[in-house]
């Protein structure tokens, strides 16, 4: 037998037994060390991740050995493709690990994401993106420190950007700014160059309902300190009032205003719903909607729509 195949099983011993044990030595080393419990099972679910990945190497290392010994029981070490896999078995082997391996390196941390919850770090954002509707493409350019791709035009003579990147958004020339948005959508109306619609994701990352309650929350208050008016629709029927459940007003929170712009919180769930799954389930992010305030012509705005 050779060397390699020797290696090959016992990191695939090795590592199978590990899938089983990682999570007890984990907690092990967890009374030594105070560890939070949520470490604890993102370690234990990174560490058996890890363990499958290599023993799914060893295997396939292993796999080549097989194939060429049988290919040879039958008659055909003498084919071409086997001659040459049985004299190269470790060239053979190790292209086949760095083939895969890059794979893994590039998809291994979002399937720790998904898969352990690990946490991947946000990159540093590219600059300020200052817009505000009513702007036009070249006031965006001229106030930003990000810098913008060439906006596309449309058939019917609007410009489009688009774009999926981290930046700082600020609302034209407000006070607010949202660290570490997500993306941004720019449109500008048909043949008119200010924009007419703006949506930005400024929730760095997804969150868990507790949390994100208190993010949208924050994002409220500093709206409301920068002079910004909620709004939300009356009910103009009885009819209207029991369609709501017995409310008299709804949107309450969701939509702000100040000069000509209108901003609409938009809430929106990652993960997939669950049924009978408990209170305050659920990860979710936030978008701000920008759009003129005629976008919306029933909306009331008095500071009785959101109290903090």
């Amino acid at each position: 037998m050779r060397p390699l195949a020797k290696f090959e099983i016992a990191v695939a011993i090795g590592s199978f037994l590990l899938i089983f044990l990682v999570g007890l030595l984990v907690r092990a080393v967890a009374m030594v060390i105070d560890i939070p419990e949520k470490t604890v099972d993102v370690l234990t679910k990174t560490g058996i991740i890890l363990c499958f990945c290599v023993f799914g190497f060893a295997c396939i290392g292993l796999m080549l050995h097989v194939f060429v010994g049988l290919q040879a029981r039958v008659g055909n070490a003498g084919l071409p493709m086997v001659h040459f896999i049985s004299e190269h078995m470790t060239a053979v082997t190790l292209g086949v690990w760095a083939f895969l391996g890059l794979g893994t390196v590039i998809a291994l941390p979002f399937a720790l994401h998904d898969l352990a919850g690990l946490e991947i770090p946000i990159a540093k954002p590219k600059g300020v993106l200052a817009a505000d509707i009513g702007m036009t493409m070249d006031d965006v350019k001229a106030r930003s420190t990000f810098k913008l791709k060439e906006p596309r035009t449309m058939g019917d003579g609007s410009l489009m950007d688009v774009e999926d990147v981290v930046f700082d958004f600020q609302i034209g020339d407000s006070a607010v700014r949202f660290p570490q948005a997500r993306y941004y959508w720019i449109e500008t109306g048909k043949g008119d160059p200010h924009i007419t619609v703006l949506n930005v994701g400024i929730s760095p990352k997804k969150l868990p309902k507790a949390e994100f309650d208190t993010f949208q929350h924050s994002v409220q208050e500093r709206l409301l300190n920068d002079g910004w008016m909620p709004g939300h629709f009356l009910a103009q029927s009885e009819e209207t009032v029991r369609l709501w459940g017995g409310k008299h007003t709804t949107g309450d929170g969701r939509y702000w205003a100040k000069g000509g712009t209108l901003i609409i919180l938009e809430v929106r769930r990652m993960d997939e719903e669950r049924r009978d799954e408990p209170p305050g389930s659920g990860e979710f992010i936030l978008n701000l909607y920008l759009r003129p305030r005629s976008h919306e012509k029933d909306l009331v705005f008095e500071p009785s729509a959101w109290k903090p």
